[in-house]
C-alpha cells in the first residue's frame, strides 16, 4: 500500500519552552528528527529556530542542504500572527512580520506558511513557556465584527505577497477569535477568496469539544466540507509504546481546554477521512504545552519518548486504511 499521508515533526517541540532543558538548534534537530524516522520537519517561525531576524541567505542554504542530506522535507514555516489587535500599528507590525516570513519561506524552498488569525501569545515565566492568553484582555476593546474584518483584510493583504513568492498561506482553525471547530475558519477562507489561502485543519486543539467535535460524524463532515482547501495539519496529544511494541494514545489533559482527566483525540477517524479524500500532505506532530509529571517539568528524554511514540501511532493509523 502506498502511504499518501506523511508525518512531520514541528520544531516547537524542541524550542526549550515546555520541558526542563534548553532549545535544540536546527542543525542538531534535523538529524535527530531524521533518526526518529519522520518524513519531514516544520519550522517554528520565531527564535530560536526560524526567525527572519537570524536566518540569512547563507544559513538558509545550509539548512536546505542539511535537510536534503538526511532525506527530510522542509514542510512548512509556522508563524504566530495576530491580526485581531485593535491597535493599528500592532497590526501593521504583524503584516511586516508575515511578509518577512513569506520571504524566508521562499529562501528555504518551503511552500506553506501557516498563519494564526489571532495568536494569543506566549510568555516566558521562570525560563518556561506559558499561555496566559494575554490578548484576551483586548477583547472588550473591539467587537467580533471588527476583529473578523481586521483578520480578513490582513490575511488578504498577506495573500498578495504569498502569490508573488509562490507560497500558500494555511489558516489554522485555532482561536481566538475563530471558535473551536472548522466552520468559522472555512467561512473566513471563503470570504478572503484567494487561491493562495488554504486551510490547516487540526482536530486536536482546533476541535476540542469532546462531546460534539470529536464524534465520527463531526470529523467526517469537517474533512468533507474542507476537502478542497486542506493543505496541512498538526496533531498533538500523548502517546505511548506498549510492552508488545504497539503504539497507543493516552488521555490528553489540557487545563481549561479538556475535561479533568483529559480526553482521547479521534485521530483514527480523521486519518481515515483524509485518506478517503486523497489528501497527500503532512500531519505535523507538536509538543505544544508543558511536559509535566506530578506537576514537575520533565526533561528532554520525555519529549523524545512522546515524539517517537507519536510517529509510531500515526504510522499505525495510516497503514490501517
Amino acid at each position: 500500500m502506498v502511504l499518501n499521508l506523511k508525518v512531520a515533526l514541528y520544531t516547537i517541540s524542541y524550542q526549550g519552552l515546555w520541558y526542563n532543558g534548553d532549545f535544540v538548534p536546527i542543525e542538531q534537530l534535523i538529524p535527530k528528527v531524521a533518526n526518529f524516522g519522520y518524513d519531514g520537519i516544520s519550522l517554528s517561525g520565531k527564535r530560536h529556530h526560524a526567525s527572519p531576524l537570524d536566518l540569512d541567505e547563507k544559513v538558509c542554504v545550509k539548512i536546505k542542504e542539511l535537510a536534503k542530506s538526511y532525506g527530510l522535507e522542509l514542510v512548512a514555516l509556522d508563524t504566530y500572527t495576530n491580526f485581531m489587535d485593535p491597535i493599528t500599528e500592532h497590526r501593521e507590525a504583524q503584516l511586516v512580520w508575515l511578509r518577512e516570513l513569506i520571504r524566508l519561506a521562499n529562501k528555504l524552498d518551503i511552500n506553506i506558511v501557516k498563519v494564526f488569525p489571532g495568536w494569543m501569545g506566549t510568555t516566558i515565566r521562570n525560563g518556561r513557556g506559558s499561555y496566559d492568553m494575554l490578548y484576551r484582555l483586548l477583547l472588550p476593546y473591539a467587537t467580533d465584527l471588527e476583529r473578523w474584518t481586521w483578520i480578513k483584510e490582513s490575511i488578504k493583504e498577506g495573500a498578495k505577497w504569498a502569490k508573488e513568492y509562490g507560497i500558500t498561506l494555511a489558516v489554522q482553525n485555532h482561536g481566538p477569535p475563530v471558535r473551536p471547530g472548522y466552520e468559522d475558519t472555512l467561512t473566513l477562507i471563503k470570504e478572503i477568496n484567494s487561491d493562495n489561502v488554504k486551510m490547516c485543519l487540526d482536530i486536536g486543539l482546533g476541535c476540542f469539544d469532546p462531546i460534539t467535535q470529536q464524534s465520527e460524524e463531526y470529523i467526517s463532515k469537517a474533512v468533507r466540507e474542507c476537502r478542497d482547501l486542506i493543505v496541512y495539519s498538526h496533531f498533538n496529544g500523548k502517546f505511548r509504546e506498549t510492552s508488545n511494541n504497539d503504539f497507543i494514545q493516552e488521555p490528553y489533559d489540557a487545563p481549561g481546554i479538556t475535561p479533568p482527566g483529559g480526553s482521547i483525540i479521534n485521530y483514527e477517524i480523521f486519518v481515515r477521512e483524509l485518506k478517503k479524500i486523497g489528501y497527500r500532505g503532512y500531519l505535523a506532530y507538536e509538543v505544544c504545552g508543558p511536559v509535566l509529571k506530578n506537576h514537575i517539568y520533565q526533561g528532554m528524554d520525555e519529549v523524545d519518548r512522546l515524539v517517537r511514540a507519536a510517529l509510531g501511532y500515526m504510522r499505525k493509523l495510516i497503514s490501517m486504511y
